[in-house]
């Protein structure tokens, strides 16, 4: 009889273990099938870099003489021409004999005006004002700035020097003014440094860009984020990245044939981050599909018969 109920006892043990084993112990694999529209669009491939607006020539105007500045006939933010006068000043020695001149009547003043002409403060260049440092009657030397002009402002941008084999001469990009961002402007490449600049131990590369307009709102110094255009496809065939296999050039997509997914050839082109351009082998509205494994997560509620019991929480 004993023997018996070892025998049971054993058997019931066997068939729990086997149970626990095949029911608890792993999780079910299952498949769900996705499926994704073939569709026209546009295919832009850059490289993405942070840089600033800066002046491409910035000139200090300083006085040609020391005295006193009688009048300022430009403001900051104003374009003007080459050989324009920007302001009207004194030499010291003017500047007294009119003071006491001024003391001595009207009629005195205006003669000594016209016998002791101003000196005048000429643009050397066209461009903006970006700085006006100056206002009337303020005694200046002939090494203090009167004026800042620039006659464009550009963007400079610091590239990692892993991306800068991407950047050519005359490259197309994207630049957007970070408080502006939804007025892209065009710009190309001008120029490439040849110093490395080192920032947060990171080597990168100063890399300029002229703008294809500068429009009213951009400031020296504002943030840019640039993006350099590798490639730019408009009007092609895309598939999500997701549903196409392969590289350089050939890949393999799924499809649907008489109720079948059956797996075809096709020509494949750039890819971004979404999406991949298609050359052949599909057209447009047509369903791609793939299969997305799903891992059940494994019943481990029960414990299974040998687990531990949960101690409550307290």
């Amino acid at each position: 009889m004993k023997i018996k109920l070892i025998l049971i006892a054993v058997a019931v043990i066997v068939i729990l273990i086997a149970v626990y084993l095949f029911g608890f112990g792993k999780s079910k694999p299952s498949s769900k099938l996705e499926s994704s529209k073939v569709f026209l669009g546009d295919l832009v491939v850059t490289v993405r870099a942070t840089g600033t607006a800066i002046p491409k020539n910035r000139l200090e105007i300083k006085p040609p003489i020391a005295g006193r500045v009688e009048s300022i006939l430009v403001s900051e933010g104003t374009q003007v021409g080459r050989g324009k006068i920007i302001a009207w000043m004194s030499s010291t020695e003017r500047a007294a004999l009119l003071d006491a001149a001024r003391a001595k009547g009207e009629v005195e003043l205006k003669k000594w005006e016209d016998f002791y002409k101003p000196t005048p403060v000429i643009s050397p260049l066209y461009g903006l004002v970006i700085a006006s440092n100056i206002s009337p009657g303020q005694t200046v030397t002939q090494q203090d700035i009167l004026y800042v002009l620039s006659d464009n402002l550009m963007v400079q941008a610091k590239v990692d020097e892993t991306d800068l084999s991407k950047i050519k001469i005359g490259q197309a990009a994207n630049v957007i003014v970070d408080s502006y961002s939804n007025s892209p402007i065009r710009a190309k490449v001008s120029h490439i440094g040849y110093e490395a600049v080192t920032e947060n131990n990171v080597t990168m590369y100063n890399v300029d860009l002229e703008l294809k307009t500068i429009p009213d709102y951009l400031r020296s110094g504002m943030s840019i984020t640039i993006d350099f255009i590798l490639s730019e496809e408009r009007n092609v065939l895309l598939i999500q990245n997701e549903f196409v296999k392969g590289s350089g050039g050939n890949g393999k997509v799924t499809k649907k044939v008489d109720g079948e997914l059956v797996e075809t050839a096709v020509s494949i082109g750039n890819s971004d981050e979404q999406n991949t351009v298609i050359f052949s082998g599909v057209s447009e509205n047509e369903m791609v599909y793939r299969k997305k494994k799903i891992q059940e997560e494994k019943k481990t509620s029960s414990g299974g018969p040998f687990s531990s019991p949960k101690i409550p929480k307290r």
